[in-house]
Order: structure tokens, then C-alpha cells, then sequence
């Protein structure tokens, strides 16, 4: 391989680039040179060639590649946008692996708020001790007839109004434009959010973090909400106010949580949110699947087609949005 050729880096482990996805990609180089590594000497030393860039690389690196075109994420979130303001202005395209979540993040969504509704971790830490115990039916409730407030109304969004429907709930989405609105699901924008949150009985949030979306669920937010409304967080932790969060259900403003993301991860382990019995807590785990790896590469080689040909890619990240 000439060692002037440009380079094609795939930060990815070896098993999530197997023999298949090499053929596949080899046909689609261009003469351009095929790095898997998640080596930081050896991206380093190959960092004056790198034109794409495939996977999750150590950010601060990615201004230090002068021949880099584009940047095709293994994540749907692009979170480090914000910390490098001069990408904004960079040639660079980035893509990402929006739309491979939307099934297995609604399921944990449901999967949260079911274990909740039905008193589930009751009757998981009742088993362990041997002991059968009846939940209280004050404890018990359904979602059929209740209102789900979903703030991030994209791909995940969509799928999870879909179930909510299937459950017999009414569906608010919150977006930031309004384009095509379905009979049974009512599409409203995020500047209405403050006259929307005294309608639901479940808040979630798919949000992505931007500067704009930054600590955007607070005190205020919270005292807006019912008293007897859940919170469901499985966008990002940085969302939301953690300390309000906490106010928010030590004093019966909202009546539970229900959190794959925290404002801190990992979550201290001092936290009061381990301890308290209205919150349940999974470690920012809702999108993997088993599957994923050959999504993602699925979308990395639609677009590298694409790429060669100067199409429009897939899921091309708008930097100023930052999404």
C-alpha cells in the first residue's frame, strides 16, 4: 500500500470488524488504505493520511487529521460536538448511528415503566429471600388511559408512541418543528413544553445533549409536573437538573423516576438516587442489543457507497444544532 495513500480508520475491537465487513469495505475503498485499530500510537502515527474515520476516536484528535472528509460515529449521540466549536466551520462531514435504537430503547422504556406500574422490584428482592408476598393494590396501577409526554420526538420517539398506542395510552411528542401530524398522536413544539407538562401522567426524555437542551429539565419543569407523574430519562443525563431531580422526589413533587442516564456517570455511589424506593436505575444501557455492531456497520458502508459517489449521506449530523 503506498504510504501516501489516505486512510479509511476503523476505531473499532477486531470482533466488531470481522472478515466479512473487511470484504465488504475493501470493495469500497478506493485505493484508500483499511486501519482497524484502537491503538492511540498507531492512529496517531497515521493521522496526517486519515480521511474517514469510522467507530469512536478520542476526540481532540480529530483537528489534527488534515486530510479528514468524514466522520461516521458507532453512536447516536455527538455530545463532544459541543467542546469543539471549530468543527462547526470544518469541512468534515459526520454521520451517526441514529435509527439502530429505536427498538430496543422503547422496550426499556416500557420495560422501566411496567416493572414500576406492576411493583416488580418488590417482587424480585421477595425472591431472592425466599418469601411470597403479595404487592399492595394501592401499589399497583395501568398505563391504558394515561398520557405519555415524549420530549425528543425522532426515530425513538416515534416507535415508542407506537407502543404507548398498542397500551392504550394517548401520545404527546415535543419536538423542535412540526412537520406531519398523525390523528391518534399529537405533535406539539418544545417552546409549549412549560402549558404541556401539567397534561402528563409519564414525562420521557429521548433528548440529545446541546448547548440548547443543557440542564433544560429543572425545579421549574418539575413543580409543573402532576404530583402523581413519572419521570423517564433514557436521553442523556446532562438534561436534566440531577439536584431538582432529587428535591423533585424527596418532597412528592413528581412520584418516581425511572433512569437509564444520570447527570453523572457513572451515578456516585453516595448518591441519594440509589436509595430511593420510587427510582429505578439501569446503567445508560437501553440501546445495546446484540445486533448492533452489524447495524451500525450496516449504516458505515451505506454511506461510504454514498461517500464515493458524492451523494447526500445518512443521518448527516447538523453541527450548528448539534444533532
Amino acid at each position: 500500500m503506498n504510504n501516501d495513500s489516505n486512510v479509511i480508520l476503523l476505531n473499532l475491537s477486531t470482533d466488531r470488524f470481522n472478515s466479512i465487513y473487511r470484504q465488504n469495505m475493501e470493495q469500497l475503498a478506493e485505493g484508500r488504505e483499511i486501519i482497524c485499530t484502537t491503538d492511540r500510537n498507531e492512529i496517531e502515527k497515521n493521522l496526517p493520511r486519515i480521511e474517514i474515520c469510522i467507530g469512536s476516536v478520542p476526540t481532540e484528535l480529530f483537528v489534527k487529521m488534515p486530510r479528514l472528509r468524514w466522520i461516521q460515529t458507532w453512536a447516536a449521540g455527538v455530545d463532544w460536538l459541543m467542546a469543539y466549536p471549530e468543527l462547526k466551520e470544518h469541512p468534515v462531514k459526520i454521520t451517526n448511528s441514529s435509527g439502530i435504537h429505536r427498538e430496543q430503547i422503547t422496550e426499556h422504556i416500557f420495560g422501566l415503566i411496567l416493572s414500576h406500574r406492576r411493583c416488580f422490584p418488590f417482587a424480585f428482592a421477595n425472591q431472592k429471600k425466599h418469601e411470597w408476598q403479595k404487592a399492595d393494590s394501592n401499589d399497583l396501577s395501568v398505563i391504558a388511559g394515561k398520557t405519555m409526554l415524549i420530549l425528543g420526538y425522532g426515530a425513538i420517539g416515534e416507535q415508542c408512541a407506537k407502543a404507548a398506542l398498542g397500551f392504550g395510552m394517548k401520545v404527546i411528542g415535543v419536538k423542535r418543528h412540526v412537520r406531519a401530524v398523525k390523528d391518534e398522536i399529537r405533535i406539539e413544539t418544545i417552546d409549549k413544553l412549560h402549558e404541556l407538562l401539567g397534561e402528563a401522567d409519564y414525562v420521557v426524555n429521548i433528548l440529545p445533549y446541546t448547548h440548547n437542551t443543557h440542564g433544560l429539565f429543572g425545579k421549574k419543569e418539575f413543580g409543573l409536573m402532576k404530583n402523581s407523574a413519572i419521570y423517564v430519562n433514557v436521553g442523556r443525563g446532562l438534561t436534566t437538573d440531577g439536584d431538582a431531580l432529587i428535591d423533585a422526589l424527596k418532597t412528592g413533587k413528581i412520584s418516581a423516576a425511572l433512569l437509564d442516564v444520570t447527570a453523572e456517570e457513572p451515578l456516585s455511589k453516595d448518591s441519594p438516587l440509589w436509595d430511593m424506593e420510587n427510582v429505578i436505575i439501569t446503567a445508560h444501557y437501553a440501546g445495546l442489543r446484540p445486533e448492533y455492531s452489524d447495524l451500525a456497520m450496516g449504516i458505515a458502508l451505506e454511506n461510504l457507497k454514498r461517500y464515493n459517489k458524492g451523494e447526500e449521506l445518512v443521518n448527516l449530523v447538523d453541527k450548528n444544532a448539534g444533532y
